[in-house]
């Protein structure tokens, strides 16, 4: 199984919970944010294709090499969700971002929150 199959078979799962722009200290601007519900079985199946030892994946890779930005982007599929538009968020997190997990107490699913990384505070 491929990457880009992973995707394929888990995509009608996903939820978008939340989008916003996040203050952030000694920042010029605000942050973009997305908090994605992603089936547990998903990342799985990726750390599994990526023959890694871990439980969960590295989350800047997983968010780079799934390619979701573009995912969610031409989907259609997510309206109205969270305080900003989506479509906006993703303009600012194809690239350079922090990626964190979070545990809801559902086995079958995980939270995943995608933050924008501002140019500013990238390394030479």
């Amino acid at each position: 199984m491929s990457v880009e199959q992973i995707v394929t078979t888990y995509f009608d799962q996903i939820e978008l919970k939340d989008t916003d722009y996040l203050p952030w200290d000694d920042a010029k601007s605000d942050m973009a944010y997305i908090l994605l519900r992603v089936p547990t079985a998903m990342l799985k199946d990726y750390v599994k294709f990526k023959g890694q030892n871990r439980e969960l994946p590295d989350g800047e890779e997983f968010w780079r090499e799934t390619r979701l930005v573009e995912r969610l982007r031409n989907s259609g599929k997510y309206h109205g969700q969270g305080h900003e538009p989506l479509e906006d968020m993703l303009d600012f997190l194809g690239n350079n971002v922090q990626v964190e997990y979070c545990h809801i107490g559902d086995p079958e699913k995980i939270d995943i929150s995608i933050t924008e990384f501002p140019a500013e505070f990238y390394e030479d």
